[in-house]
């Protein structure tokens, strides 16, 4: 890794009775691969972990809480996810978005996956043409 990774815990189930729920701890992952962890709350606290493993392993209570990327490129790649070609379990589909059912690519998956500065102001006439 060239560069540093914000992300967040995600707790949906608070299995100690301390963190309580939602997000509940900011992080970085360093381009060493070592991550630091700042929880929020009445007592916070900052941990230094050797592997962002460690911490998934420590306090991800079995699902309980999850790691979040932050970064504005998995963002998009999340985006882009969704806006996939539907596809069957049998290999068929129809040519549309799985999202918002235009045709595949629709303008939210071009949106996502064309080089641009994912922060920059986008002006969506840029990109959508008229859904047919």
């Amino acid at each position: 890794m060239t560069t540093s990774r914000r992300f967040h815990l995600l707790r949906h189930h608070d299995v100690s009775g301390v963190s309580g729920t939602g997000i509940v701890a900011d992080g970085i992952i360093w381009p060493d691969g070592t991550a630091s962890l700042r929880w929020r709350g009445d007592r916070p606290s900052t941990v230094h972990w050797d592997r962002i493993a460690d911490a998934k392993a420590v306090h991800g209570h079995g699902g309980a809480t999850e790691i979040v990327f932050d970064d504005a490129a998995d963002r998009l790649a999340r985006i882009a996810e969704a806006h996939s070609k539907d596809q069957t379990a049998g290999g068929m589909t129809s040519g549309n978005c799985n999202e918002c059912n235009w045709p595949h690519p629709c303008p939210t998956y071009v949106w996502a996956t064309t080089a641009r500065d994912p922060l920059a102001t986008w002006d969506p006439a840029d990109d959508e043409e008229s859904q047919p």
